[in-house]
């Protein structure tokens, strides 16, 4: 009777500590965009949790999920490791709609969760991504407001400015570049041989210029809010935030 006594004991003890080092959270929220249009066919809600606490490197992805979409606003929630989550940290919830692989909306802006004062639920209202024959680039100047989520406080900013046939050129806020894009109703790609200035940069621009060139390799997309660009990656996430200028 003891042995089995024994044996029991020490199952639930194993069970217990096996379930604790699964601890796991939850974030709740809703998924909405302002235009009174009905969702399309076929469409999907995709929303992650992303680390964005490191100013210099991509976000990393910590938990997504994808929902078919029959309507807004619609609710959403993702579970994720409690043992990935550290105070002092940034974490945020972005999300996009697609319909197949075309981009139709996108979050422009990070919505945080969990840490510095905020919760576990969020409520995301995404733009209308940028679609072929509506406004376009062409002749349009630029000052990034944002990179990868966070807010540029610099006093000298990056700048970007578009001419004809995908002709573009600016300054990450010291070095000046230059080149030519492959633009596509909503889709952009930025060559790998931009043409720049080598100046030493003193800090914080260093860093800042650093930013903004890596996060132009890896754009994919744009979309437009008023005044406001975003330029957007292949998981249709915000990466550089830029504000008309004239």
């Amino acid at each position: 009777m003891l042995k089995t006594g024994y044996t029991v004991l020490t199952a639930a003890a194993i069970s217990a500590v096996l379930t604790g080092a699964a601890a796991g959270g939850t974030i709740e929220g809703t998924a909405t965009y302002r235009e009174r249009i009905a969702v399309p066919p076929d469409a999907t809600l995709y929303v992650q949790l992303q680390d964005v606490s490191r100013a210099d490197a991509p976000s990393v992805t910590l938990s997504a999920k994808r929902y078919a979409l029959t309507g807004v606003p619609a609710q959403f929630e993702l579970s994720y490791d409690d043992a990935l989550i550290r105070e002092g940290m940034r974490y945020v919830v972005r999300g996009s709609i697609f319909q197949g692989d075309k981009l139709l909306f996108t979050t422009d802006t990070a919505y945080p969760v969990l840490t510095n004062g905020s919760g576990n639920t969020t409520d995301l209202v995404l733009v209308k991504a940028q679609p072929a024959g509506s406004a376009t680039l062409e002749d349009t100047n630029w000052m990034a407001t944002g990179l990868n989520g966070a807010a540029l406080e610099t006093e000298k900013r990056p700048s970007l400015s578009f001419a004809k046939d995908g002709a573009f050129s600016g300054s990450g806020g010291c070095n000046r570049f230059s080149g030519q894009a492959e633009i596509s109703g909503n889709k952009i790609n930025f060559p790998d041989n931009m043409a720049a200035t080598l100046m030493a940069c003193p800090p914080p621009l260093d860093d800042v210029e650093r930013q903004f060139f890596k996060a132009l390799q890896g754009v994919t997309a744009y979309a437009f809010k008023g005044d406001t660009l975003v330029l957007l990656d292949s998981a249709g996430q915000p990466v550089v935030q830029l504000a008309r200028q004239q």
